[in-house]
């Protein structure tokens, strides 16, 4: 045996906050919650666009007031950008980003007073929950960045 034989079987190092997160399923976890986010507000677009009485509490409500609020078009323009914005953030969330988890959160808990404002505490509640997990995922983040001493 050689030198060269230990060298290729030894664990590499984890050197880039992308394989950090991936090692951390809590960060899946939170990353994942934008995109039901996204997904459950392309739902409530296509429910919205076919005039359905039906909606997701895990989708936005600032789609809610553009339907509301907009000429159709204007407000489809919105919920797409509302909903690639979340499946970006996730993206980077998933691969270890931290701003992705304080931007998405802020948007997020943002979304959370249209539905404070309205009294409809259910999508409260649920945006709540999906709030623990992105921060849960963004704090368990932190601490594996802390213990690797990845920046």
């Amino acid at each position: 045996m050689t030198d060269s034989t230990f060298a290729t079987n030894a664990p590499r190092a984890t050197t880039t906050i992308a394989e950090v997160a991936q090692t951390v399923p809590a960060v899946a976890r939170g990353a994942r919650w934008f995109w039901f986010i996204a997904g459950f507000t392309a739902v409530n677009t296509v429910l919205d666009l076919s005039h359905s009485n039906t909606n997701f509490v895990v989708g936005l409500g600032f789609t809610l007031l553009a339907n509301a609020m907009l000429a159709a078009g204007l407000a489809l323009a919105v919920n797409v950008l509302l909903i690639g914005f979340f499946a970006f953030v996730g993206l980077q969330a998933k691969q270890g980003q931290a701003w992705a988890f304080i931007l998405g959160t802020v948007v997020y808990a943002a979304d959370a007073l249209v539905y404070v404002k309205a009294e409809d505490w259910l999508p409260v509640g649920i945006h709540a929950l999906a709030l623990f997990y992105i921060v849960s995922g963004f704090l368990a983040l932190q601490s594996a960045r802390k213990a690797s001493g990845v920046r």
